[in-house]
């Protein structure tokens, strides 16, 4: 037999589905060397050379490896097709007999693209490995490098960091990004401004219809975008700003005016299709569609793929092969019929520049694509709907354009002049079957017109209703993983395969908190981009990080050479300062961890971040920034709210029993409340505003822990209270963790039963969640001492805080595993004899 080597288990299996037992087929489960972890692993000053060891966990597959290597006829690498399976491809390879060696690619696990592949054997693309190589040296001099920066400025400043700090090349641009988003957000100036609204309809017609005040004496009407966002002056001169005085005093002039149509304007439009799924296109539709994280998005077309229902998922390409058009035509013709089948395949320019990675667009695998059923009853409901996605945006691009008519009338009433815009759809052509960034495209034909009535040139109309309509600027939204994917593909920032671990990075490190869908970035993000703002500037700027992507990209097709690249980046050269140069600047910490406050207070109060955290210091008066607050949200009225709340060492009021004061205080540990001078304190719940702390919380806090009640059948009191890892309840040895809107100071005896009753009993396992589709392993969630937490029998993963055990999901619980084995572990603290 010959030995097919691929990356994970589950795709080995479907391909051996397909090879009629010829060869055997294992796999490597992604990287199997790396640079060490207690070690650069770069000898700089020999052209960067790498040091690689094989990894802990692969050491026996390697050894498997070898062993069956040597009893094959052939042994075949078939690693996904982009620059990191080439890198495994290339590790893999120096453990084979040369002479057996041969380099496969599929870019579909279907019956054709593995026969396909096996047609196609190549040998290693040297360009590629070079690239992924040069990609990993530099990332690794970055993180190993700075990370130390960051630790003994930073790290060893702030009691309040949990995780260990670090910088990365693509990371630290992209925490950059969303705090430049945060800063626009702390520097817009809200402005107000009015218009009014008419309902108008024909006469004797019960069609109505909404139009807009738009020019007032021939002059225009100001609207949002006549404003600067970051003095919410107006702009536009040549503009009127309404005030509400005016506003309604014109609604009484018109009342009794005539409205005339004085002009109507109609314009033929057309809507094309967008292209098929890119890897980065998909991860934003999936989210707006189907409020899927990148990560997941990702983890499920991987499965997809490795099961036969996709094409390769990391891809920059919106090429479609023949195969794929044919399908797509095949279902356009069985659903639509002929009026819905262009005459010809639409063809799509893509703007990928790496032509080596450029595969096929993602679609659905075979000529004859897959039902959506077929997947559900494979992989489940989620993979269904993303297959779903991909199914109907693989169609759609091969459908003809919609035609619609647009309508614009204009209305007249004395010196006023109003707009009302019409839309109908003349031919739906793909919107038949997929709107972007909707759910139901039949739903969406219907939004998508605006139907007026049949109207001509001074035609008289009769209004409904007159009001004057107030209206606020809104400040930059907050990025969504979505729009952040976009931003970094739109300014080469990363690489679309890369997208979902850099967010999650950025996350897990705590520089970015993600909050009903919304990225908002910590102070500690803050402080740590403005750090490397001041002293490793190219770093995270957007224009190096294209660059280097660019460089990268070029590397992997042989146009340029790998160790000058590097050369320059570590040393430095035209014009471009070096990391080794970076390094040797003395650190500004204070500047670092300045907050930037608005111009209207910056001389009267000063924003720090300190050892427990970030705060406003105003004279003699500090004041903690609530948890819930971001640099976005620190605004001139937001600020002077913080400073009118109770503050930190300010008595909340008298405790009834002793007559002592309470006071809210700060420790490391976050925000207290205090009985007096003495060490009777309890700890305000996470999440709590600060505003919201008064006395009446301060006593119940001081007074748990909480008798619920006795026990009915066993007789024991049950108490309630908050510990250090959450809101709990207790019956001697036994613990309940509270969950969701349930608190030591609501939790009813009846709920602490039925919660007690619900726990296993003898054992800490609360439920088997399935097997690792990698390691096989089987996944239990537990409740330990700390909390809930994941375990496969080697490894256990503590819960995040976004993580909830009761709707805790296989995939959540792998990337759990997959993140806490990744990470570096900690030395041990020797004991003090």
């Amino acid at each position: 037999k010959s030995l097919l080597v691929v990356e994970s288990p589950s795709k080995a299996r479907t391909i051996e589905q397909y090879l009629d037992g010829e060869y055997e087929v294992i796999a490597c489960v992604g990287h199997v060397k790396d640079l060490p972890y207690k070690e650069l692993g770069v000898d700089i000053e020999n052209d960067f050379t790498m040091t690689l060891t094989v990894l802990p966990d692969r050491k026996q597959f390697i050894q498997e490896l070898q062993r069956k290597s040597k009893n094959a006829a052939r042994v075949l690498i078939a690693t996904d097709p982009d620059r990191e399976g080439e890198a495994i491809a290339a590790h893999l390879s120096s453990e084979i007999p040369p002479d057996k060696l041969e380099r496969v690619e599929f870019t579909e696990i279907t019956k054709a693209g593995i026969k396909k592949g096996m047609e196609n054997i190549r040998g290693l693309n040297d360009n590629l490995v070079r690239a992924q190589q040069t990609r990993r040296i530099i990332d690794r001099l970055v993180g190993y490098k700075v990370s130390p920066v960051l630790w003994a400025t930073l790290q060893k400043n702030m009691s309040f960091v949990e995780n260990a700090l670090s910088a990365g090349r693509v990371q630290s641009a992209g925490v950059k990004i969303i705090v430049d988003r945060d800063r626009k957000r702390q520097q817009f100036r809200q402005s107000t401004y009015f218009d009014l609204k008419a309902i108008l309809q024909k006469q004797e017609d019960t069609l109505s219809f909404e139009a807009t005040l738009v020019r007032l004496n021939e002059t225009r009407i100001a609207t949002g975008k006549d404003f600067d966002p970051a003095t919410g002056e107006l702009t536009k001169p040549d503009s009127i700003l309404l005030s509400e005085s005016q506003a309604e005093q014109l609604v009484k002039e018109l009342e009794s005016g005539a409205w005339t149509v004085s002009n109507i304007e109609e314009k033929p439009r057309t809507s094309r299709p967008r292209p098929p799924f890119t890897t980065s296109t998909l991860q934003q539709e999936a989210a707006r569609k189907l409020r899927l994280s990148a990560r997941r998005t990702m983890r499920l077309a991987q499965q997809l793929y490795e099961n036969g229902f996709i094409t390769y998922m990391r891809t920059d390409s919106t090429h479609l092969s023949a195969e794929a058009i044919v399908g797509a035509r095949q279902v356009i013709a069985n659903l639509f019929g002929d009026d819905y089948l262009p005459g010809k395949a639409n063809r799509y320019k893509t703007k990928v520049k790496n032509a080596q990675e450029a595969h096929e667009a993602i679609r659905p695998a075979h000529r004859q694509f897959r039902t959506v059923e077929d997947v559900k009853s494979t992989l489940g409901e989620d993979a269904a709907k993303l297959y779903d996605l991909i199914w109907k945006r693989t169609v759609a691009c091969q459908m003809p354009p919609a035609k619609l008519k647009q309508t614009t009338v204009m209305i007249q009433n004395q010196k006023s002049e109003f707009r009302a815009n019409g839309k109908i759809i003349i031919f739906p052509g793909y919107m038949r079957i997929y709107v972007e960034g909707r759910d139901n495209p039949e739903a969406d034909l219907a939004d998508k017109e605006r139907i007026l009535p049949e109207l001509e040139k001074n035609d008289s109309l009769s209004c409904t209703s007159l009001k004057a309509q107030t209206h606020t600027t809104k400040p930059p939204a907050r990025f969504t993983e979505a729009s952040l994917v976009k931003d970094m593909e739109a300014n080469g920032i990363g690489r679309p395969s890369t997208f979902a671990s850099i967010l999650d990075t950025i996350v897990r490190r705590g520089y970015v908190h993600r909050k009903k869908g919304k990225l908002s970035p910590t102070f500690l993000g803050v402080a740590v981009t403005q750090l490397l703002e001041n002293h490793f500037t190219t770093l995270v700027s957007r224009e190096f990080t294209a660059k280097m992507e660019d460089g990268l990209d070029e590397i992997s097709r042989g146009e340029r050479e790998a160790v000058p690249f590097m050369e320059k980046f570590y040393y430095g050269g035209e014009r471009f300062t070096g990391l080794e140069k970076m390094l040797e600047e003395k650190v500004d910490i204070a500047g670092a961890c300045t907050i930037t406050l608005p111009d209207v207070l910056a001389e009267m109060t000063e924003g720090r971040i300190g050892r427990y955290g970030p705060f406003l210091r105003r004279n003699d008066e500090t004041r903690s920034i609530p948890e819930n607050l971001y640099l976005g949200d620190l605004t001139t009225d937001a600020i002077e709210d913080i400073f009118n709340d109770a503050g930190e060492d300010e008595p909340l009021g008298l405790d009834p029993e002793t007559n002592q004061d309470i006071w809210v205080k700060k420790g490391p540990y976050g925000h207290y409340v205090q009985l007096g001078d003495t060490k009777t304190r309890k700890a305000i719940p996470k999440g709590t505003p600060l505003n919201k702390v008064n006395l009446d919380l301060a006593l119940q806090l001081l007074a748990l822990p909480r008798t619920i009640g006795i026990h009915p059948e066993t007789g024991l009191p049950i108490t309630a209270d908050y510990g250090r890892y959450g809101p709990y309840i207790k019956m001697e040895k036994s613990n309940g963790k509270l969950m969701g809107d349930i608190t030591p100071l609501n939790v009813t005896l009846e709920q602490a039963i039925d919660i007690l009753k619900k726990r296993p009993k003898g054992s800490s396992e609360l439920r088997k969640l399935g097997n690792h589709p990698e390691t096989g392993e089987e996944l239990i969630l537990k409740d330990g001492r700390y909390g809930p937490y994941v375990a496969d029998g080697k490894v256990n993963a503590s819960l995040k805080n976004d993580h909830n055990p009761e709707t805790l999901t296989l995939d959540e619980a792998v990337e759990l595993i997959n993140a806490k084995r990744a990470a570096p572990k900690r030395p041990r603290r020797k004991r003090k004899k």
